[in-house]
């Protein structure tokens, strides 16, 4: 063996207190530390006032909102904020490569001085600095988002009721719920923080009460007299008799419902990143209760796969006893609609 070699791995020899190189090694064609772009190279583009299509009626209406005009006015702090944020990040990049170099330089030498500790120890703290800088910039960025979804969430309940009573369609409400599940706010903690209450498969604290507007699941009787768990808008609390009134989110049904708590159970507030806090997520065989795709009801289904990054979904086994082994082929169904399986006893 050369000098110099490991004799099981055939790379340099490394003291116990050398640095790790930040980057990945062995890669001739990425010498330098890079990042991806954030910013488009063409204008951002326009952003709708509606989260789904409405009447002309109902776009004037929100048009002349005092919400509107807040809207746009935090897209253009988002614009801001993204810009603020590239820039931050192209000033780090040559930081980041001056660190890999003298990392490199200290590993090819195979000798770390206690001048060089120091230097390379001020180096990565600079980078811990600049990287928390950045994190800081992102978190102001989705709080963005999500003003820019509340508002434009009041905007719709504003236009339901002002007397506008419009059906939504079919296809413009599974917009709107698809909408609702992918624009979810993702949950960012500190340091081992741990995901509050409905945050993913995180349960509801024992007395939470869902708001007034809030998407929750419900069990509600059919004319048949079968039970169903359907997907509803919350429209009231009322603490005396600690009941709840629903809206059916379907509108073609336009039914209210006052229905008591265990047979209310609210939706996750926040989605679960995989890769930061997978505890926060159903394990694989879990029986839930999922939102089939294209319909507004819950149905009991087996957790298959996990999602592996915060903008996947779940992949889940329907039972079906149409199909042989009792379940429907896989499908994909996001945080937002998968809930925990909740018995509910037949006295209403």
């Amino acid at each position: 063996m050369g000098k110099g070699k490991d004799k099981n791995l055939g790379s340099p020899k490394r003291s116990v207190d050398s640095p790790k190189s930040p980057k990945m090694r062995g890669s001739d064609s990425s010498p330098s530390f890079k990042r991806e772009q954030l910013l488009r190279t063409e204008p951002f583009p326009p952003i709708s006032v509606t989260p789904y299509p409405l009447s002309t009626s109902t776009e004037m209406a929100m048009a002349m909102s005092s919400e509107a005009q807040a809207l746009q006015d935090r897209v253009k702090v988002l614009s801001d904020l993204v810009r603020e944020l590239q820039k931050a990040r192209d000033e780090n990049v040559s930081h980041m490569n001056t660190m890999n170099s003298f990392s490199d330089k200290i590993i090819s030498e195979e000798k770390l001085s206690i001048q060089n500790r120091s230097k390379l120890k001020v180096m990565y703290e600079k980078a811990v600095e600049d990287a928390e800088k950045e994190v800081g910039l992102m978190k102001k960025a989705l709080h963005t988002v999500y003003q820019i979804r509340s508002i434009r969430h009041d905007l719709r309940i504003q236009a339901k009721n002002s007397g506008n009573k419009e059906t939504i369609r079919r296809g413009a409400l599974m917009k709107m719920l698809l909408n609702c599940a992918q624009t979810l706010p993702l949950w960012i903690g500190n340091s081992m923080e741990k995901p509050p209450p409905l945050c993913g498969a995180i349960p509801p604290e024992q007395n939470y009460v869902a708001k007034v507007n809030d998407m929750v699941a419900c069990l509600v009787r059919g004319s048949e007299g079968e039970d169903n768990w359907i997907l509803a808008e919350v429209v009231s609390y009322n603490t005396s008799t600690n009941k709840y009134e629903v809206d059916d989110i379907d509108e073609e049904q336009k039914e209210r419902h006052t229905l008591s708590r265990r047979r209310v159970y609210p939706l996750p507030l926040m989605r679960a990143n995989p890769e930061v806090n997978p505890e926060a997520l159903y394990p694989k065989g879990s029986i839930v209760m999922a939102l089939y795709p294209q319909t507004t009801c819950f149905y009991k289904a087996v957790i298959n796969r996990l999602p592996t990054l915060a903008t996947e979904e779940y992949e889940v086994l329907f039972e079906d006893p149409t199909y042989a082994d009792g379940y429907s082929p896989p499908l994909m169904v996001a945080q937002r609609y998968v809930i925990q399986i909740k018995e509910v006893s037949k006295k209403k």
